[in-house]
């Protein structure tokens, strides 16, 4: 009853904001200037990043803006190439989909952990995608992408306590039409996509979208010739608009799609000092280049991750005079299958495990989980130009996680031969003992939160702003392990069961004030409360002490900008310096199970970010343009914590050091050019980019081999098209100068670094065509 009156007091709140607003203008139809360029260029950028559409110069929220015609040009295709276009953003790749996450600023949650929610909250046209492994599928029709930098809490809820990755897709055309488009990479990599949308009715129009692409990867299994890190997509997109009149619009949105991957597979790089003294590994590895050029495996069991992700979607919005109303309604469902070899090794046991061979042993895991959401969220929002500018609503929200997982273990327990350097090899005639365990755990988390913010026109030119966000969500799991060993054995912990659950209210919201110094130039300042829920360390290896909660994580973050359209507009030029505090900080800590490396999700205590961001974008001619960004991030760690009954010391010394996946500084700069030829038939665009990263660490232990030193990367393009835009041709180059770089790197126990190498990590030229109809 509690939790119901807090919520009735904080929707009545909320709501109150509209009921006492002074009367509305009358909003025309929205049509975003720049809208043919995807939303980029000299003309007006309009963003939703306020559940409004506003002019991006007008908000006051340090915001990157890249539009779907940037992305295709640069050939990317997902989330995880993403932070090549936008500074501040960095993405960690894992073997699976299901272990990846994004950053902004430096922050972001990292676990394997199905009790526990991303920082950074990813939201396709106005659905939130409640777990990071859904936003690896391919970009499809993609308007637009905003990324809001800090935490988001008081409109787009406790998973965005980072920032928020808000993807907006475009539109069915009015008029028939479409488009068909083939890609080919070296490395054998094609891409084909097609599209066809028009008007079925009055006021109904539809499109249907599609994709295919393979890639065979860029490394090789030596054990079996097999190639690795590649994979196969496919997928299809439906979009209905049915807008009878200027009041009503309704939007469907149903989505499949399937990735097979081949990959990303651990290789082994970078070796420790001193790991070999016994000659365990040695001759397995020898197939194997050891150093952080590694790209190629020795394994006897295929890296392997399949994904099916689908959804639908009901949008309606209804202008109800001087605001809208709008009703997002919701279902996703996710399926996940990986397996991996981990111990790394193909010929594995090689010894008798015992004494410094005792973690010798094969280990092979398999897994899948079925996810399943269902979101519902209802607002209202102002429309136009008003004293009192306000949005508030009502959000609802629920997911299902099912997971299976299985992890067998081969050790050599007895052996005829004479030892060698004090190990006893193996061989066939030896004694072998085959270990498993296999969990099941069900989560579920719950959440209901109402949310309002409201802008004060006090004159006009000077604003403040005022939102606040009440959330309850509730954690619950249920947890049953069982292994063939009433010890511990490498890797896996003995039978376990247990079920539990954590509920917990939380507030977040934000203050502000925005002034025009005049009509091209605005200031702003804000204070944000961030809240990201409570979890649980729901995981193969969980143990009795597991079971109790993760505290919600909460931040204090401040941050004041600038924002400038000078040179008669033909510039945009938007600074933001930010600082911001996080308690109770959710994140992995590595620790042990029997001599081998698990993780496990912890509060890790006190960390902190502050930096300077820019963003700009320059039309130095009718026929040149220059865009980009730079940011300067200083994120640590405050204090860390170490967790009760941790195998592994925790060093005191990571106080005041780096978080992982954080670099200090990084930046992107875009040029589009087309070319003064004086052709009668074509036009010939030139495009080139280049990306520069500081020095980046991925281990929160502060391993000094879990580091990527700092590398830029420079791609460029070539597009000859028709006057009317019906046929084009592009030559693509992608990293010109070869410059090799991991996007991950793992301490596997003091023996040697696994890591991940990403397919722009190498020089590779490509064609493709495209033809508009």
């Amino acid at each position: 009853m509690q939790t119901k009156a807090k919520l009735c007091l904080a929707l009545s709140t909320a709501l109150g904001m509209s009921l006492f607003a002074a009367p509305a203008i009358a909003a025309e139809a929205q049509s975003p200037a720049g809208e043919e360029n995807g939303g980029i260029g000299t003309g007006e950028i309009i963003v939703t990043a306020q559940k409004r559409a506003q002019n991006l110069q007008d908000v006051p929220l340090a915001i990157s803006v890249v539009s779907g015609a940037q992305l295709e040009r640069a050939n990317v295709n997902s989330a995880e190439q993403l932070f090549q276009r936008v500074p501040t953003l960095t993405f960690r790749k894992g073997n699976t989909n299901k272990d990846s996450a994004l950053s902004i600023r430096g922050v972001g949650t990292i676990s394997f952990a199905s009790g526990v929610e991303p920082s950074v909250s990813t939201v396709i046209d106005g659905v939130v995608f409640a777990r990071t492994g859904q936003q690896t599928s391919d970009f499809l029709d993609v308007e637009r992408i905003e990324v809001l930098r800090g935490p988001q809490g008081s409109l787009f809820g406790k998973n965005a306590s980072a920032g928020v990755i808000n993807i907006i897709t475009r539109d069915p055309p009015k008029a028939f039409g479409g488009y068909l488009d083939a890609a080919w990479y070296e490395g054998n990599e094609f891409r084909v996509r097609g599209s066809v949308g028009g008007a079925l009715g009055e006021g109904l129009t539809a499109s249907l979208t599609g994709f295919y692409a393979k890639y065979d990867g860029n490394g090789v299994n030596v054990f079996n010739g097999h190639k690795i890190n590649g994979y196969e997509h496919w997928g299809l997109r439906g979009k209905v608009v049915y807008q009878p009149n200027d009041t009503f619009k309704l939007t469907v949105i149903g989505d499949y799609a399937q990735n097979n991957d081949n990959g990303y597979a651990d290789s082994i790089g970078q070796v420790f000092p001193g790991a070999y003294t016994t000659g365990v590994f040695i001759p397995s590895l020898a197939p194997l280049t050891l150093n952080d050029r590694n790209k190629n495996i020795d394994n006897d069991l295929d890296p392997l991750t399949r994904d099916r992700n689908s959804g639908v979607s009901a949008q309606m919005d209804i202008d109800l005079g001087g605001a809208t109303l709008t009703s997002i309604t919701a279902y996703r469902h996710w399926y996940n299958y990986q397996q991996r070899d981990g111990d790394f090794r193909s010929d594995a046991p090689k010894y008798v495990a015992a004494g410094a061979a005792a973690s010798d042993v094969l280990s092979h895991d398999r897994g899948d989980l079925k996810f399943d959401q269902f979101t519902q969220e209802l607002r209202v929002a102002s429309s136009g130009k008003q004293f009192l500018e306000y949005v508030a609503g009502l959000y609802y929200y629920h997911t299902k996680e099912v997971d299976f997982f299985n992890r067998t273990v081969k050790a050599c327990t007895a052996s005829t031969l004479a030892p060698v350097n004090g190990l006893t090899p193996c061989d066939a005639s030896s004694t072998y003992l085959t270990q498993q365990g296999n969990a099941d755990f069900t989560t579920k988390l719950t959440s209901y939160s109402a949310f309002g913010q409201a802008t004060a026109n006090f004159t006009p030119t000077f604003r403040g702003i005022i939102g606040s966000r009440y959330t309850h969500d509730k954690v619950a799991f249920d947890f049953s392990r069982r292994s063939t060993s009433a010890t511990a054995f490498p890797g896996v912990n003995p039978a376990f069961a247990a079920t539990g659950a954590t509920a917990k209210d939380g507030w977040s919201g934000n203050v502000g004030l925005q002034y025009d110094v005049d009509k091209d130039v605005m200031a702003y300042g804000t204070y944000t409360r961030g809240y990201k829920g409570p979890a649980i360390n729901v995981f193969f290896n969980m143990l009795a002490r597991d079971t109790g909660p993760i505290a919600p994580e909460k931040s204090d973050a401040y941050e004041i900008g600038l924002k400038t359209r000078l040179f008669d507009r033909r510039l945009t030029f938007n600074i933001a310096a930010f600082y911001a505090k996080y308690n109770n900080y959710q994140a992995n800590f590595l620790d042990l199970v029997a001599g081998q490396v698990v993780t496990r999700l912890t509060n890790a205590g006190s960390v902190s970010t502050r930096g300077v961001e820019v963003d700009f974008n320059a039309s130095l001619t009718d026929n040149f343009s220059l865009n980009g960004g730079f940011n300067y991030t200083d994120a640590h760690i405050n204090k860390f914590n170490c967790p009760t009954g941790a195998a592994v010391t925790c060093a005191d010394a990571i106080n005041g050091k780096p978080l992982p996946f954080a670099p200090k500084y990084k930046g992107t700069v875009t040029a589009d050019w087309r070319l003064p030829l004086g052709l009668e038939a074509f036009n010939v665009d030139l495009n080139t980019s280049v990306v520069y990263q500081s020095k980046t660490s991925f281990d929160i232990n502060q391993n000094p081999y879990a580091i990527q030193t700092a590398y830029a990367l420079w791609d460029l393009g070539v597009t000859v098209r028709t006057k009317d835009d019906k046929y084009s041709v592009s030559f693509i180059a992608k990293n010109l100068t070869d410059k090799h770089f991991v996007i991950q790197r793992i301490p596997n126990g003091t023996a040697f670094m696994r890591q991940i190498t990403p397919r722009d990590a190498q020089r590779y030229f490509g064609v493709s065509a495209r033809m508009n109809f």
